[in-house]
């Protein structure tokens, strides 16, 4: 195979699962608003595509390391990791202005 498609294979998993989790997010952003109480709030549609980008990028991550065969568990791990981290970090920061 030559690199160009295995480019786009992997350019084409990293569209499909950032689209997926895309819509399952909004889909779970736009119920969670309904339902808060005791008033409804807005749905936060950012966060939801934050985490579909990071989702695509995920993938991709991955599967480049893959095709140059540089994915070990180790690799694997600390990518993830990074993920995670950022993720965490942009979870728990302060949505109050500071001043």
């Amino acid at each position: 195979m030559s690199p160009l498609s295995i480019g786009l294979v992997i350019l084409g998993t990293a569209v499909a699962v950032a689209g997926a989790t895309g819509v399952a997010g909004l889909t779970l952003e736009e119920r969670s608003a309904a339902a808060s109480r005791p008033r409804r709030r807005a749905p936060r549609r950012g966060r939801a595509l934050r985490r579909a980008v990071s989702a695509g990028a995920l993938v991709a991550a991955l599967g480049l390391l893959r095709a140059v065969d540089g994915l070990t568990p180790v690799t694997g791990g600390f990518v993830i990791a990074g993920f995670v981290l950022a993720e965490l970090v942009l979870i728990t920061r302060s949505t109050a202005s500071s001043g």
